[in-house]
């Protein structure tokens, strides 16, 4: 007799920390670049370069890259923008954490500021946040059938398990070109660069994945006509990858994200020599993790009416789909420019960044918490301040519904922006109408017992004698078919053949006549 084995792999969260960073330096002005008049926007982002778990904690070394946008101080007030890096080292303390494990790191920059200090040197400040999960691979084993045990009764309990299936990395990269419309000046040298990702969508294929979305490219440029000295260009990319991912199919439970790694931008001439062609290369960093619902059929006990058998059971750990779904929030709101006697004349550029405060369990689910902060750069009807940039963050609140969900529930969620739209209202007030999307996963932590082994003897034929051969029974309150049976050396179906009664019918007070079998 031998018990049959089914294999579940997961990956087990084995702990959860957070950490805030500040960032603080300066930054001189190189000689080569004008005095700074005017502070117009600042962007930067985090970049991990290093991350791994030691003994109880994990270290991350990264770098904040950041470029600022200024007006200079010279009669004709050129714009200009410089770049920059500030390296980081963290050490977040993890107990359960130890080398080879697993990390999910989410870095977000929650905010970047550039302070004048005098026309030569700048103050940068930023503030970001370190979220890491230290995970596991775990290969759990569930006892699901026996071999050479056609004697054996047997009882079953029906469970679902959620199984990693897929688990990867991988990257799609994107090469495109933008021609200056003919209405645009030739390009000299490029100002200010701004490429984001946007509307993106991820759907499992037939062992590939299917991504979509648009990069969003926005220039300001030092132009080679002197009438129009800065040239600006927005302009939309779709976006679409295939990667091909074996054991994928379609409607298949995944968490899935994609995030703009580098994006370079270079200017070539076009075909008449003038250089009126942008060159984008950009790379899009893919996390594939997939999960396939396994219907599975436990042992959690049995016994024979030839042998005895003497099972040993155990608890093993699993978990189970609760959701996996994608919900929209829609996010609007009035802005009110800071300098009111510097009316809008156009609106140049608008981007947009999702940042989640809190994500608390509540009795319905997952409630979200968070704000899209908003970038408006604009031209002004000031000459002396051509261009502003205005800020403003618009707090959203979504409920996403996870009937099921407890404490201890696993969940991965991911944001990113779908639409941005930023109108004029008058020459003081933006009007801004955008969706956040929000995907999650949710997996109950559960433990399902089962029978691990058996031991095999002769049958006892003299507790079997002691048995009565005959029995009016009356159930007793959590009574079962099975332990009656078990009991009193019968079977289910003998007992119900019987009695005319069906397996699940026993109740207490019920009266049954039991036989023993021999």
């Amino acid at each position: 007799m031998e018990l049959v084995r089914r294999t579940i792999r997961m990956t087990r969260q084995k702990g959860k920390a957070v950490s805030q960073i500040t960032l603080d330096d300066d930054y001189n002005i190189s000689e080569t670049m004008p005095d700074v008049n005017l502070i117009i926007q600042e962007k930067g982002k985090l970049e991990i370069g290093e991350i791994r778990a030691e003994n109880g904690r994990a270290l991350i070394r990264g770098e904040l890259q950041f470029q600022v946008l200024y007006l200079d101080d010279l009669e004709e007030g050129g714009l200009h923008s410089i770049r920059g890096k500030i390296p980081f080292e963290e050490s977040m303390n993890v107990e359960t954490a130890r080398d080879g494990d697993s990390l999910r790191l989410n870095s977000t920059l929650e905010d970047l500021s550039a302070v004048l200090i005098n026309s030569r040197k700048m103050g940068i400040k930023a503030v970001g946040t370190l979220e890491l999960i230290v995970e596991e691979l775990a290969q759990e084993e569930m006892t699901t059938g026996l071999e050479g045990g056609e004697e054996a009764e047997i009882r079953t309990i029906h469970r679902t398990a959620a199984a990693l299936t897929v688990q990867k990395k991988d990257t799609c990269r994107v090469k495109d070109e933008i021609i200056l419309p003919a209405n645009k000046p030739n390009i000299k040298e490029l100002i200010w660069q701004d490429v984001s990702l946007r509307s993106t969508e991820l759907r499992p294929g037939e062992d590939e994945i299917l991504m979509k979305g648009e990069l969003v490219v926005f220039i300001l440029y030092e132009s080679e006509d002197g009438e129009q000295k800065t040239g600006w260009l927005e302009q939309t990319i779709p976006v679409s990858c295939r990667i091909d991912v074996s054991g994928s199919h379609e409607g298949a439970a995944a968490n899935l994200t994609v995030a703009l790694g580098n994006a370079d931008l270079e200017v070539k001439p076009d075909y008449d020599g003038e250089l009126r062609v942008l060159h984008i290369d950009a790379v899009l960093n893919l996390d594939i993790r997939m999960y396939e619902e396994e219907g599975m059929d436990l042992i959690a006990d049995l016994y024979s009416l030839k042998k005895e058998l003497f099972p040993e059971k155990e608890e093993t750990p699993y978990e189970r789909l609760l959701i996996s779904s994608t919900s929209r929030c829609r996010v609007a709101g009035r802005i009110a420019t800071e300098h009111p006697e510097m009316q809008i004349l156009q609106i140049c550029h608008s981007s947009g960044e999702v940042k989640l405060d809190e994500v608390s369990i509540v009795e319905q689910g997952l409630l979200v918490q968070g704000a899209l902060q908003v970038e408006v750069l604009y031209i002004t009807s000031d000459d002396s301040h051509p261009f502003l940039c205005r800020k403003e963050a618009l707090p959203f609140e979504q409920l996403i519904e996870v009937p099921g969900m407890t404490k201890d529930s696993v969940w991965y969620l991911d944001s990113a922006l779908d639409q941005l739209a930023v109108d004029m209202v008058s020459g003081t007030e933006l009007e801004v109408k955008a969706v956040v999307i929000l995907s999650v996963l949710v997996l109950a932590r559960e433990r399902a017992a089962h029978v691990a082994s058996v031991t095999e003897a002769p049958l006892d034929t003299e507790s079997l004698k002691a048995l009565p051969a005959f029995v009016l029974y009356v159930a007793q309150p959590g009574d079962t078919l099975w332990d009656i049976a078990r009991e009193y050396h019968s079977t289910e179906k003998r007992i119900c053949e019987i009695n005319g009664c069906a397996l699940e019918d026993v109740h207490p007070g019920q009266k049954l006549i039991l036989i023993k079998e021999v």
